[in-house]
């Protein structure tokens, strides 16, 4: 079952896994991640309206249960840009000896969510030892360039985790450098550390979401939307994970 499986999402995933994926190393051994890819294609979906109008209190305001994305000006879903980079990125992790476990396990218009808090809660159901949310942003056209979001110290929600999802920023960021990546022109730094994000403020685990690049610029989406961008962006974050375990008290 587990071959067909497998078989199925090369097959519906096609060219976007066709470029071959960084060496198996075994690096990652025993390392449980949770990998969130951003949003869902049937948030818009009006059958769903009911789902999306949930809401809860995250420590700093209240919020809804998920969002729509954004998109590239020729149209491609950030959820199904997200979906592409975690499938590739999955199987580099799991090359390389990591278990990791997926927020969403469809790109569908006829699915929703789930929400949020319920992607956050995911970490703690399979005692990960750290959470990636991975997203492209939608900044104005000039700017492009990735950077990563961090919660910051928030009593009673954060508190637990604010230092070790520090760290896994900063590697995060400065392995993704190494691997080519480009920090942001639009921010005054790649790193940002926000305490208005419910995916990292329900989280109990080190957690980070990733903005690898701006939607509307149009290098970065020309990037986002070929096969071998997607191998780009999974490598980028495959060594920053990596940079992460390097030191082995940070992963199991």
């Amino acid at each position: 079952m587990k071959r067909l499986a497998a078989a199925m999402v090369a097959l519906l995933l096609g060219a976007w896994l066709s470029v071959p994926a960084l060496a198996a190393d075994g690096s990652l051994s025993g390392a449980v991640i949770v990998l969130d890819p951003g949003h869902q294609l049937g948030n818009s979906n009006p059958k769903f309206s009911s789902q999306m109008k949930q809401k809860r209190f995250n420590g700093t305001l209240v919020k809804g249960c998920n969002t729509t994305g954004t998109a590239t000006n020729k149209g491609l879903p950030e959820a199904t840009f997200a979906w592409r980079v975690s499938q590739v990125l999955k199987q580099q992790l799991e090359a390389r000896g990591a278990q990791v476990a997926l927020t969403r396990t469809v790109n569908s218009r006829n699915a929703w969510g789930p929400c949020v808090w319920d992607r956050a809660g995911l970490s703690a159901k399979v005692n990960a030892d750290f959470f990636v949310s991975i997203h492209g942003d939608g900044a104005p056209a000039k700017g492009r360039g990735f950077h990563v979001i961090a919660p910051g110290r928030l009593k009673g929600w954060t508190k637990d985790i604010a230092v070790g999802s520090r760290q896994l920023a900063t590697s995060m960021i400065a392995g993704m450098k190494q691997a080519g990546a480009t920090p942001t022109t639009y921010l005054s730094s790649p790193l940002s550390v926000r305490t208005d994000q419910t995916t990292l403020n329900f989280n109990d685990v080190p957690a980070v979401i990733v903005e690898l690049g701006n939607m509307r610029n149009a290098r970065d989406a020309a990037q986002m939307s070929s096969a071998a961008g997607v191998q780009q962006y999974a490598n980028q974050l495959a060594t920053g994970i990596s940079r992460y375990c390097e030191v082995r008290s940070r992963c199991r």
